[in-house]
């Protein structure tokens, strides 16, 4: 999982407005399609899908460069099991989501990222710290991901 439904799904006290989401992004890592992978995600559990339709959220089929993150994001990702044993996701940290919702900077990322600063849930000295490590080329420049830091750390 990647996105805000890995850290619903690992975080503890989190507030509500950062679990406002309906969506949750999911790849197979180790799928030797990926895209029929996420394909089969969005046709069985997507959008507007019969699961949707029960459950009030869905399965968005995304791929690994969805989210930009450190490279060593797994180092500091956790396991999530199901309650019933069936399927287990690897859940980035806080922090490596929050890197990617600063290189995302869509209005949704920001009020995001503001509440989990605010809240604790993400540690704008660890994010700083992380964002001194190696990025993908996808990312911003290093001085535009600070300037947003900034800005979302102290709104």
């Amino acid at each position: 999982m990647v996105g805000t439904g890995a850290v619903i799904a690992t975080a503890r006290h989190i507030p509500v407005v950062m679990m406002l989401t309906e969506e949750i992004d999911i790849y197979a890592e180790e799928a030797t399609d990926p895209g029929l992978i996420s394909d089969l995600i969005d046709g069985s559990i997507g959008r507007d899908s019969q699961f949707h339709r029960t459950f009030g959220y869905y399965g968005d089929g995304v791929s690994p460069r969805t989210a930009v993150m450190p490279p060593d994001w797994r180092n500091r990702a956790v396991e999530y099991v199901t309650p019933d044993g069936l399927a287990t996701a690897i859940c980035p940290s806080a922090e490596d989501i929050a890197i990617a919702k600063l290189c995302a900077w869509r209005e949704k990322d920001q009020a995001w990222l503001r509440e989990a600063f605010r809240s604790g849930i993400v540690k704008a000295d660890r994010v700083a710290a992380l964002l001194r490590t190696e990025l993908l080329a996808e990312a911003p420049a290093a001085e535009e991901l600070a300037r947003r830091l900034a800005v979302a750390a102290h709104a």
